[in-house]
């Protein structure tokens, strides 16, 4: 008897099945792009801290501008806003 079965020669050549894990270049790509998100995230604190800080200084600057400049009618400076801003001064000196 014979057999009219040819033979699997494509058996040893046969290439491995491709699992879905990233090689290497792919595994390089993925740490860039997570260490680029890292460092916007850490830019966008950094500034959005910066912006507190400037609005708060802003704020600040305005209500002392406002308690110097106040005048009486006659143009003389009101010395009361003056005290009271610097009795703040010195009590924000003195819980330091």
């Amino acid at each position: 008897m014979k057999h009219n079965q040819k033979p699997n020669f494509k058996s040893k050549n046969k290439s491995k099945p491709k699992d879905d894990k990233p090689n290497k270049p792919e595994i390089r790509k993925m740490q860039r792009q997570q260490k680029a998100a890292q460092a916007s995230a850490e830019r966008e604190k950094i500034k959005a801290e910066k912006d507190a800080k400037i609005k708060i200084y802003k704020q600040q600057r305005l209500e002392r501008t406002k308690a110097i400049s106040k005048k009486t009618q006659r143009g003389q400076p009101l010395m009361k806003d003056r005290m009271q801003l610097l009795l703040k001064q010195i009590e924000e000196m003195k819980r330091r």
